[in-house]
């Protein structure tokens, strides 16, 4: 899954700490995440998305085209 987790955050002038202090993991976790060395569970990526004000479809990386096409 290409998780969109690094563009959105810095988009949103974000650190990786400030996200790990909200959803309750650590920063190291958040770095692995982003670089696709760990894969997070469907109600982390939901904490997440809820944080930044973004849908799943946009943290997995989902283009919103493909889905109309399909």
């Amino acid at each position: 899954m290409d998780i969109r987790l690094k563009d959105i955050r810095e988009a949103r002038n974000m650190s990786q700490d400030d996200i790990a202090k909200q959803i309750g993991v650590s920063q190291q976790f958040i770095s692995r995440v982003e670089r696709g060395n760990k894969s997070i569970s469907l109600d982390l990526a939901a904490e997440i998305a809820d944080f930044l004000n973004v849908s799943l479809d946009e943290i997995a990386g989902r283009n919103k085209q493909k889905n109309l096409e399909n």
